[in-house]
């Protein structure tokens, strides 16, 4: 059942994006930026945290969590070892068709004040060096505007950009493996992602995820919707046009498209309008983001679009093109101790 709760703005305000639909403009402020590289940082670790692997296998711990729905922030220095993570799973439930999707994750770096980061930042700074040992390799220093597709990020924040976005990889030999992308169902058997498997894959918590093509990289060869100007102008405002932008491919084992290049039934391109819990279905303030809750929140009183600190994300790809139509990418979201945030979108047919 979904909660018919008042959507509150995201408090984010390091976060502009574009509405403009024509020429790229990431690639030519970026010089060619490809993704995954390192920036200076404005923080030193002071040791206290290291690039441990976290939590036990569950994900979940009992204990330590506020009841009710308080929407204050807390120091994240202050927060548990377990719930400085996150467990993400994803799954492919199409039998003909690859994935290839962009995953990003957005955490901004903790400041009380909010002069030298954000209130609402997830990054203890003494944790620097567990988030970059954990794939958050793109790094804005405070102050420091950084575009990103359709996207401007403003520091101090470290980005994750899963593989790149690149639809294959190379191992330490010749053998080519998926990447940011999931092979198709196995019959009625759903195919797990190399690296977000049933298991999880554990990761820092981030206050922002999107899947979103900045087309560089792979993702230059099949992004359809791109933007004009520089995203990190003052006069860019945000707005529906957040929710069309490319966020995941159906391919086939070459990378070509399978489908119509263009949204609507049959299309190989999806949009954040299709994720289930993205801001984009929650009401007036529409964007392409799910979003961190305030440390207080239970999972009876999370937002729609709202993932819980020391829990777990279950994604799940399907493509049904139906009329009304309804999300092709789903969500499970629990709490760190099991309990449900969020259930599948139950059009979907996922258990």
């Amino acid at each position: 059942m979904r909660k018919t709760r008042s959507l509150r703005a995201p408090e984010f305000a390091g976060l502009t994006i574009v509405l403009a639909c024509a020429t790229l403009w990431c690639a030519g402020c970026m010089g060619g930026y490809q993704g995954l590289s390192i920036f200076g940082s404005p923080y030193e670790s002071t040791g206290s945290a290291t690039a441990a692997s976290g939590p036990g296998s569950t994900g979940f711990t009992s204990g330590g969590i506020t009841s009710g729905n308080d929407r204050s922030n807390v120091n994240p220095c202050t927060e548990s070892q377990s719930r400085r993570y996150i467990r993400i799973s994803m799954r492919n439930e199409t039998p003909e068709d690859y994935i290839h999707y962009f995953l990003v994750m957005v955490a901004y770096v903790y400041d009380a004040t909010g002069t030298d980061g954000y209130a609402d930042g997830a990054v203890c700074p003494d944790d620097y060096d567990l988030y970059r040992a954990n794939g958050y390799t793109i790094e804005v220093d405070a102050g420091e505007e950084r575009v990103f597709g359709n996207y401007c990020f403003t520091g101090p924040a470290l980005i994750y950009y899963h593989e790149s976005g690149r639809f294959q990889s190379t191992g330490g030999t010749t053998t080519r493996t998926l990447a940011s992308a999931i092979g198709p169902a196995q019959g009625t058997l759903p195919t797990y992602d190399n690296f977000f498997t049933s298991a999880g894959a554990q990761l820092p918590v981030p206050n922002l995820i999107l899947f979103h093509n900045p087309g560089t990289g792979e993702g230059a060869n099949l992004i359809t919707i791109n933007n004009s100007g520089n995203p990190c102008d003052t006069n860019q405002s945000t707005g529906a046009a957040n929710c069309l932008r490319d966020a995941w491919y159906y391919v086939d084992s070459s990378d070509l498209m399978s489908g119509t290049p263009t949204s609507g039934a049959g299309s190989g391109r999806r949009e954040p309008n299709e994720i289930q819990g993205t801001v984009c279905e929650t009401g007036d303030q529409r964007e392409g983001w799910q979003q961190l809750a305030p440390s207080g929140v239970s999972a009876a009183n999370a937002e729609d679009y709202e993932f819980l600190r020391g829990g777990r994300i279950d994604y799940v790809f399907i493509r049904d093109d139906q009329d009304p139509a309804f999300p092709q990418l789903v969500w499970k979201v629990v709490d760190e101790r099991g309990a449900e945030v969020h259930d599948y979108d139950a059009r979907s047919g996922v258990d």
